[in-house]
């Protein structure tokens, strides 16, 4: 199969070149590119043209001008711009790690149409959120999503996770309507898919800062809000099917 790790980043300079040097260990057997899609005011876009000519795998970045639908925006552009048939989707600040997606692509392969990295199934660990307070509001969230899209999220533990792979096939990018962090909830409450789950060890933050804040608490729940409507009217027929 022919892969495409998505990175969405912002302003995570100090992170791309030891990202880079992990993705090709972990992804050296598979036809794989990476796109950063880029939302930075530091030099992280500059970091990754630097990094390419080296690089151990095809690597490239564009750069948007407006972050529009923040992060999620991010990874819906990457989604449109991949070349892969199956699409990674990972953070740029190695707290999600490489060596986990060859069984997220195992899973793909397997016949699942996407395939989570989970926290909270199995062996999978949170650890690496920075505080205590962080982790319960990781829960919490978590919790609050699936009681509110129990048919959406049945298969899946962690819609909070921004660790995933997916057939491209699989979606219609038009039903989207990204803004803020989660836009894995958002594909699963307007598609239905087949999931499968990896568990995995969350990490801590090699450089930059977290982007969470509290507008991004604030976007969350209007998201979920709308996304409940949404549930009510039924769930989307299965795309390719």
């Amino acid at each position: 199969m022919e892969v495409t790790v998505v990175v969405p980043s912002f302003n995570e300079a100090g992170n791309v070149r030891p990202l880079v040097a992990a993705l090709g260990s972990a992804l050296s057997s598979v036809d794989v590119d990476v796109l950063y899609v880029d939302d930075s005011t530091d030099d992280t876009p500059d970091v990754v043209r630097r990094t390419a000519p080296d690089a151990p795998l095809p690597l490239a970045v564009h750069h948007r001008d407006r972050a529009v639908g923040g992060l999620s925006g991010a990874v819906v552009e990457g989604l449109r711009r991949a070349r892969g048939s199956v699409v990674v989707v990972m953070d740029g600040d190695l707290q999600h790690p490489p060596d986990v997606i060859p069984a997220l692509l195992d899973l793909i392969e397997g016949g699942v149409d996407i395939a989570v990295a989970s926290r909270y199934t199995h062996d999978g660990d949170a650890g690496g959120l920075s505080s205590a307070l962080r982790r319960a509001v990781s829960s919490a969230a978590t919790s609050l999503s699936r009681a509110a899209l129990p048919r959406a999220l049945a298969d899946c533990s962690d819609p909070m996770t921004g660790f995933f792979a997916v057939r491209a096939d699989r979606l219609n990018l038009e039903r989207l309507d990204p803004s803020g962090f989660k836009i894995l909830l958002e594909i699963l409450a307007t598609h239905d898919l087949a999931v499968g789950e990896v568990p995995f060890t969350f990490g801590r933050r090699h450089a930059g800062v977290s982007k969470a804040t509290m507008r991004q608490g604030v976007l969350f729940l209007r998201q979920l809000l709308a996304l409940r409507r949404l549930a009510r009217r039924g769930v989307p027929t299965r795309v390719g099917a």
